[in-house]
């Protein structure tokens, strides 16, 4: 007869089998799990580094069976140069030490290729702080190590490229400054040109004109007898004497006005404007300031040059009859405005002067416009169908 409260051994052991069932069987379900992962080599090491599992990840990461590379000593899938370095060892240390490990560098496979590997130790200690062994997981990162280094390849091609980029576009700013140095230099020296020569046109030839039609005269009063054909022939020299002074006055002045040093640059305009009237037929208004005062020279004469150039385009090319000019000094600044009420420039050679720095236009407006940016200043093109408008504006000041 069995005691009150007793337990039969063979109830004991059934009892202990049921109680141990639900631990064993999530240890086997975490078995199987590490086991059928195929992205991470997971696998145990013992305290001296000696491989104790291996899962299907390893192998197919690794190339080893597990019946190949159990009890081997993980050392074997580093490089032979880190191993004579001491290399796994040291970094068993720090994972004893610090709790894990973690770094990227080169293994080695079975086959002998080697891959780039995101690697992961973590020391395994019992209930009571004893090490007894090491997790380790590897995952195979070569394609994204390859994939980083063509990005910094990329990277740094696309540095180099921008370096030298940066070092061509100094060189064009260096030519640009270089150019405009030397087209200042052009532009001063034919503004010095057409000085000297129009003083000497004004001072010698037309001074000799002017004593050839003194004595032409002077013949033609002796010659007595206006039906004479010789008093004609004297007359009628006279006559183109008087002519050609006229003209190299005219000359003189349109390649270097005298009243724009003596007078200043409204002066020169208004006298400007009214041989330009005669000239071509063209009638031309100006509005200006009353009394705007004296500016400084460079932006005078380039204010000046501008005006030239766009009555001269009107003339040529616009066939308006009308064309105003407008001048206006306010606020440092000085402004030209040059209009018509021409057939105007065609769109398509618009937009290429205004790509090629007015170059497609011609020389003329090319000067123009260099002219005003050596002052800081900046020279607009507009035209459509109904004329055509030239602004050019320079800071200045009226002298005082």
């Amino acid at each position: 007869m069995v005691k009150t409260g007793s337990v039969h051994p063979h109830n004991e052991a059934a009892e202990t089998v049921r109680a141990r069932t639900p631990l064993e069987h999530s240890e086997d379900r975490f078995r199987l799990l590490v086991d059928a992962v195929q992205d991470y080599a997971i696998f145990m090491l013992d305290a001296e580094g000696h491989i104790s599992s291996w899962n299907t990840g390893a192998q197919r990461i690794k190339g080893y069976e597990a019946s190949e590379i159990l009890g081997k000593h993980f050392s074997c899938f580093y490089p032979e140069g880190d191993r004579q370095a001491g290399k796994p060892q040291m970094e068993l240390e720090i994972a004893s030490r610090e709790g894990r490990f973690e770094e990227e560098g080169w293994r080695i496979r079975k086959d002998g290729s080697r891959f780039w590997a995101s690697v992961t130790i973590t020391a395994l200690r019992d209930e009571h702080g004893e090490l007894y062994g090491y997790g380790k997981v590897t995952r195979d990162a070569t394609e994204r190590m390859r994939a980083h280094v063509a990005l910094r390849q990329s990277y740094a091609e696309l540095e180099k490229q921008a370096a030298e980029r940066t070092k061509a576009e100094l060189r064009l700013q260096e030519s640009e400054d270089s150019l405009r140095r030397l087209s200042l230099h052009l532009l001063r020296t034919q503004d010095e040109e057409r000085r000297r020569i129009g003083r000497e046109l004004h001072d010698s030839v037309g001074q000799y004109l002017a004593a050839l039609k003194m004595n032409l005269d002077s013949l033609t009063t002796s010659a007595g007898q206006k039906d004479d054909p010789t008093s004609q022939t004297l007359e009628q020299c006279a006559q183109l004497a008087a002519e050609s002074i006229k003209e190299v006055r005219t000359i003189s002045y349109l390649l270097y006005p005298p009243m724009l040093e003596e007078t200043g640059l409204q002066s020169a305009i208004q006298w400007y404007l009214e041989g330009f009237a005669k000239r071509s037929g063209i009638e031309v208004t100006f509005d200006a300031p009353i009394d705007s005062g004296r500016l400084g020279r460079d932006v005078e004469l380039a204010i000046f040059r501008v005006l030239q150039e766009s009555l001269t385009n009107v003339h040529r090319h616009s066939g308006s009859r009308t064309a105003e000019v407008r001048l206006v000094i306010e606020a440092g600044k000085v402004i030209l405005e040059v209009s018509d009420q021409g057939k105007g420039i065609p769109q398509h050679v618009l937009e290429e002067a205004r790509q090629d720095s007015f170059g497609a236009l011609g020389v003329g407006l090319r000067g123009m416009q260099e002219r005003i940016r050596q002052l800081g200043g900046e020279l607009e093109l507009f035209s459509n169908s109904e004329g055509t408008r030239v602004t050019a504006t320079v800071p200045g000041e009226p002298l005082h």
